[in-house]
C-alpha cells in the first residue's frame, strides 16, 4: 500500500535514527591496506597452475641414478636439461609438465625414478583499472589471484561495484568475480589466478538498496540480480528478535523525484510481504516491535516481589497480592492505586482500593479486576506521596484541556501527604482523605474547606466539610464528590488557618469588583482560630465560630459582636454592630457536631442553626469580634528551689509576693546563703538580651571603624605598638556573645520581712534559687590564669588577681569590677590607684573580672572613652547577666 507526498515529521526523525549510519556493506576489507606487496611463498603450487618464463622446476632423480636438476623457464618457453636439450614447457599446466618430465627422464634412464616439483616462481605483471583506490601495473607473484591483487593494492572505491569485476586476458572478460559469493557466503569459487598482463576492471557500482532497523547488518546493498524483499533481508543478515516485518515500509523514489511511502499493514503474512518486489535506491525500514508489554500487569512500590506479572482473564489485586506477607515492612495496607491505561483513547486513569479489606475478603468489592498494562502501586509509609505519583502527575496533566482539567487535586495542612496527586473518576472525599494516607493526629474532623475554580469564569467557589459527617454517612452529601481541580484543606489546633487558606483568601480579593465585594469574613477576639475567612453559600454566624474553632477559656460567654458595612455606590458607607448571644451560637456549633455523628436528630439541629435572629446569615465583609471576660487571669507558676524546706513548683494568685511563697515552701534551710539568692523573671530576661544584642552589634560596627582608622593603621609606630594593637583585636573578637538570663538583684533578707517595697509581687514563670553558701572567689577577664580560688576572708580584690597571676598587658586593673554573689555590680573605676582597690573586700562567690584596657587605642581620647565604655559594657552583660 503506497502513500505519496512528504513525509511527516515523525517518519523524517524515524528514518534520522534508521538510516543516519548506514554504510555500503562490504567495503570495509579494504581498510587494513598493506603497505608493499610480499609474494605468496610456501604455500603448494596447484595442479593447474600454468607455467612460464622466470619459472623454475626441480627434477630429482633417484633408484639407479641419484642427480637433482633445477631447472629455468627461458624466454621462449624451454627449460634446458643437461644431456638432453631444451624441453617446452611454458603454456601448460603444472601436472601437465610434471608428467612430461617424468616419462621423459624415466624413458631415457633406466632404472631411474623421476620427481618434478615446482622451485621459485615467476613475477607477473598485472593491471588495475576502473573505480579502485590506486589503479596502475603491479608487479605481484606468479600464485596471485583476483581477490589477492584487489587486497594488496588498495582495493575498490566506494563507488565502484563488489559485485561485478571482471578479469580481462587477451582482450576478453575471461571471469566475473562476486564479493558477495565470498562476504556472504564464504565461498572463493569464483577467484582467478592471474597471469601475465592480465587486467583487473573495477566497473561503477550497480543499483542498491538501503536497509536499516531491526536487521542483523544495517547497511546499504548492491544489487545483482535479487527482486523482492526477502532476499534482501537474507543479504543483511535476517531480522532481529525485536523486528515487527508487518509494521515495516520502504520509502521509494518514484519518478519524478518524489517519494512514495510502502507499508505492509494490509499485506498479510510475513512470508507473503517477503515476496514483495524491490528496486534500485528503496530504503527498507524494519521497524521494531512494541517496546510495551502487552498482556502484563505491573507491581511496583513496597512489596517483596516488584516487577511484571502475566495478565489472565478476570485476575484480581489479590492474585498479586494474597496477604500482607508480600507486602514490605512499612507498607500501606489501607491503601492501594492502580494506574490504568484506555489504549482506544490513549488516556491514563487512576483507581483506588482499601488492599486490606481487598486481602481480607478475596473477590469483593475492594478487591478490583484488573486489566492487561495495569499497574498496581503500594506506597510506603515513609516515602512522599507526592513525589511517588509525580509522573502520572504529569501524564494527567498533558490530558487536560480548557474544557477538560486534569484529573489532579491539591491536599493541604494536617493531612498525611500533602502535595498535587492524581483523582479517581467519582472519588469522594473519604477516597482522597486515604489518598492522603489520612489525617495527622490532632487534626479537626469538623472543618475542611475545599476551595474550586469553575469553568470556564475562573472564579473561586469555596465550602467547607465535615469529615466527621461523612465518617458518619458516607452515602450523604456530607461526603461530596471531588472535582478535578479541587484544593482540600484540613486543619488542627497548632497552625493559623487563615494562613494555610491565605492563597484562596488572595484569589478571592482577585475577583471582587465594583458594588462586588470580596466574599471574605472575619472572627477577631477570644476564639481559638480567628483571622479571615471565604464565605460560603448560606453562611451563618455559627458556621464561622465553629470554623475558628470556638471561643478559648478567655473568652466572655454572653455576648459578641457582628459588624456590617452598608456599602453605597456614591462611597458613603456606614457600619452597624449587632449584638449576639455568644452561647447560642456555642451550643449551636455543638449541636452540628453532635448531629455529624448522629447524636442528635436533624429538627433538633435545624431549629436552632436557621433562627436568623440568634445565628444570622453572614455577608460580604461583616467581621464577628468576641471579647474578654472582665478580670481574667492566667494562673501563674513561680518555682522556688535550693535552700529552702519544700522546693517545687507552686501557683500564685494575683499581688502574691516572695514573702508568701517562701512561707508556703516553709522556709529556708539552715545552709542557706541568703546573700547569694538568685531570682530570674521572664519580661526581664527579654529586655536583658535585647539590650546585649544591641552592645554586640555595636562592638561589631566599632571594630571595623577602628581597624580602619588612620591611627589604628599607623605602621609607622613600633612593632611592639603595632602587635599590642592586633592583640586587643583578637582580644575582643575571641568574647562571646551573651545568653541573658532574666536577673533581678533582690535583697532577699528584707524580703523575708513580708513589709514593704522589698516584698516583690511575682510575675509568671518567675524563678528563685537559693544556694549553699560558696567557698569560692572567680577571677576572670584579662589575668593570665582565670580561675577560682578559695574564699579567704582577709584576702582583698587584689590578692586574688595576684594569685591569679596578676593582669596581663592588656588589662586594665583600675577599672575592675565586682560581681557579688546577689547579683550587684561594684565598679572600682573612679579608684585612681590600685592601692584603693587592694583595700576593697568581696563576699563568697564573687566573680572579679579585670577589663580589656582599651586607653588611646586610636589617637582620640573622645574616641577611647565610648570604646572603653561600650566594651566594658558588653563583657559585663556577658559575666552577670
Amino acid at each position: 500500500e503506497a502513500k505519496s507526498g512528504p513525509l511527516t515529521l515523525a517518519e523524517t526523525q524515524q528514518n534520522q535514527v534508521l538510516s543516519s549510519d548506514l554504510t555500503l556493506f562490504g567495503y570495509d576489507i579494504f581498510t587494513q591496506v598493506p603497505s608493499t606487496f610480499a609474494p605468496v611463498q610456501g604455500i603448494p603450487v596447484p595442479q593447474n597452475y600454468i607455467i612460464g618464463p622466470g619459472d623454475n622446476l626441480i627434477v630429482q632423480l633417484y633408484g639407479k641414478l641419484n642427480v637433482e636438476y633445477k631447472l629455468v623457464v627461458t624466454r621462449d618457453g624451454n627449460i634446458l636439461v643437461p644431456e638432453y636439450g631444451p624441453v617446452k614447457v611454458a603454456g601448460l599446466a603444472f601436472d601437465e609438465a610434471e608428467q612430461l618430465l617424468t616419462e621423459g627422464f624415466e624413458r631415457r634412464v633406466i632404472g631411474a625414478r623421476a620427481v618434478v616439483t615446482m622451485g621459485a616462481l615467476r613475477t607477473i605483471q598485472v593491471r588495475l583499472a576502473g573505480d579502485v583506490v590506486q589503479p596502475g601495473i603491479y608487479t605481484v607473484g606468479g600464485l596471485t589471484t583476483l581477490i589477492d591483487a584487489l587486497l594488496t593494492t588498495g582495493g575498490v572505491r566506494t563507488t565502484g561495484s563488489l559485485r561485478n569485476i571482471q578479469l580481462i586476458r587477451g582482450g576478453k572478460a575471461v571471469a566475473t568475480l562476486d564479493l558477495y559469493d565470498l562476504l556472504l557466503r564464504g565461498h572463493s569459487g569464483q577467484d582467478q589466478y592471474l597471469a601475465h598482463n592480465d587486467t583487473i576492471f573495477v566497473p561503477p557500482i550497480g543499483p542498491a538498496v538501503y536497509v536499516g532497523g531491526e536487521v542483523q547488518r544495517p547497511a546499504i546493498y548492491e544489487l545483482r540480480g535479487e527482486k523482492n524483499l526477502g532476499q534482501i533481508i537474507d543479504m543483511a543478515g535476517g531480522l532481529l528478535p525485536t523486528a515487527s516485518l508487518a509494521d515495516s515500509h520502504i520509502e521509494r523514489i518514484q519518478t519524478g523525484g518524489f517519494r512514495t511511502l510502502v507499508d505492509f499493514s494490509s499485506t498479510g503474512s510475513d512470508a507473503e510481504i517477503r515476496k514483495a518486489p524491490i528496486v534500485n535506491g528503496d530504503l527498507l525500514r524494519v521497524l521494531p516491535l512494541e517496546d510495551q508489554l502487552q498482556d502484563v500487569v505491573l507491581l511496583s512500590g513496597q512489596v517483596e516481589r516488584p516487577g511484571g506479572y502475566q495478565y489472565r482473564e478476570g485476575m484480581r489485586v489479590t492474585d498479586l497480592l494474597a496477604s500482607a506477607e508480600a507486602l514490605l515492612p512499612g507498607a500501606d495496607i489501607d491503601f492501594l492505586l492502580i494506574k490504568r491505561e484506555h489504549r482506544a483513547t490513549l488516556r491514563n486513569q487512576v483507581l483506588y482500593s482499601n488492599l486490606l479489606r481487598a486481602i481480607e475478603q478475596p473477590a469483593g468489592e475492594a478487591d478490583l479486576q484488573l486489566q492487561a498494562r495495569d499497574q498496581v502501586i503500594v506506597f510506603n509509609l515513609a516515602d512522599s506521596r507526592e513525589q511517588t505519583l509525580a509522573e502520572i502527575v504529569r501524564d494527567l496533566e498533558l490530558q487536560a484541556t480548557d474544557y477538560r482539567p486534569a484529573r489532579v487535586i491539591e491536599l493541604h495542612g494536617a493531612v498525611r501527604f500533602s502535595g498535587r496527586l492524581p483523582l479517581q473518576d467519582d472519588a469522594r472525599l473519604l477516597d482522597v482523605v486515604a489518598l492522603g494516607g489520612g489525617l495527622k493526629a490532632g487534626a479537626d474532623t469538623h472543618y475542611g474547606v475545599i476551595a474550586r475554580t469553575l469553568h470556564p469564569s475562573r472564579d473561586i467557589e469555596v465550602f467547607s466539610f465535615s469529615l466527621a459527617a461523612a465518617q458518619y454517612d458516607p452515602d450523604s452529601s456530607n461526603n461530596p464528590e471531588i472535582q478535578p481541580g479541587d484544593r482540600l484543606y484540613f486543619f488542627d489546633e497548632d497552625h493559623g488557618r487563615s494562613t494555610l487558606l491565605a492563597d484562596e483568601i488572595e484569589r478571592l480579593r482577585g475577583q471582587a469588583s465594583f458594588g462586588n465585594e470580596e466574599s471574605l469574613v472575619t472572627i477577631l477576639g477570644e476564639v481559638h482560630h480567628g483571622g479571615t475567612y471565604p464565605l460560603e453559600l448560606q453562611m451563618r454566624a455559627s458556621d464561622l465560630l465553629c470554623a475558628a474553632g470556638g471561643l478559648t477559656r478567655k473568652a466572655y460567654g454572653v455576648t459578641a459582636e457582628l459588624s456590617r458595612v452598608n456599602y453605597s455606590l456614591d462611597g458613603d458607607n456606614s457600619t452597624h454592630h449587632i449584638a449576639m448571644d455568644s452561647g447560642v451560637m456555642l451550643r449551636i456549633c455543638e449541636l452540628k457536631r453532635q448531629f455529624a455523628k448522629g447524636r442528635v436528630s436533624q429538627s433538633e439541629y435545624l431549629a436552632a442553626y436557621n433562627d436568623d435572629l440568634a445565628n444570622p446569615l453572614l455577608q460580604r465583609m461583616d467581621q464577628m469580634t468576641f471579647s474578654e471576660k472582665a478580670g481574667w487571669v492566667e494562673r501563674a507558676i513561680v518555682t522556688v528551689s535550693g535552700e529552702v524546706q519544700h522546693p517545687g513548683v507552686y501557683a500564685i494568685d494575683r499581688g502574691e509576693t516572695l514573702c508568701q511563697v517562701l512561707e508556703r515552701a516553709g522556709g529556708l534551710t539552715e545552709d542557706a546563703y541568703v546573700f547569694g539568692a538568685i531570682f530570674t523573671r521572664q519580661s526581664i530576661r527579654a529586655m536583658q538580651q535585647e539590650t546585649i544584642d544591641q552592645l554586640h552589634d555595636q562592638l561589631d560596627d566599632l571594630m571595623v571603624e577602628l581597624s580602619l582608622s588612620h591611627s589604628f593603621n599607623n605602621k609607622e609606630k613600633t612593632s611592639h605598638e603595632w602587635a599590642g594593637k592586633q592583640d586587643y583585636l583578637k582580644a575582643i573578637q575571641e568574647l562571646e556573645r551573651a545568653e541573658a538570663n532574666g536577673r533581678l538583684v533582690v535583697d532577699l533578707e528584707k524580703s523575708m520581712k513580708c513589709r514593704g517595697r522589698n516584698d516583690l509581687p511575682l510575675e509568671d514563670g518567675d524563678t528563685l534559687t537559693v544556694p549553699r553558701e560558696p567557698d569560692f572567689v572567680q577571677v576572670a577577664g584579662q589575668v593570665y590564669v582565670p580561675t577560682s580560688h578559695l574564699y579567704d576572708s582577709d584576702r582583698k580584690i587584689a590578692d586574688y588577681v595576684e594569685l591569679s597571676g596578676g593582669h596581663t598587658v592588656l588589662g586594665q586593673l583600675n577599672h575592675t569590677y565586682v560581681i557579688q554573689a546577689n547579683g550587684e555590680v561594684l565598679n572600682y573605676k573612679g579608684s585612681r590607684t590600685s592601692s584603693r582597690i587592694a583595700r576593697k573586700s568581696v563576699m563568697p562567690g564573687a566573680r572579679i573580672y579585670v577589663p580589656l584596657n582599651v586607653d588611646r587605642m586610636n589617637g582620640t581620647e573622645k574616641a577611647q572613652t565610648w570604646v572603653q565604655t561600650l566594651i566594658n559594657s558588653a563583657i559585663l552583660a556577658g559575666v552577670i547577666l
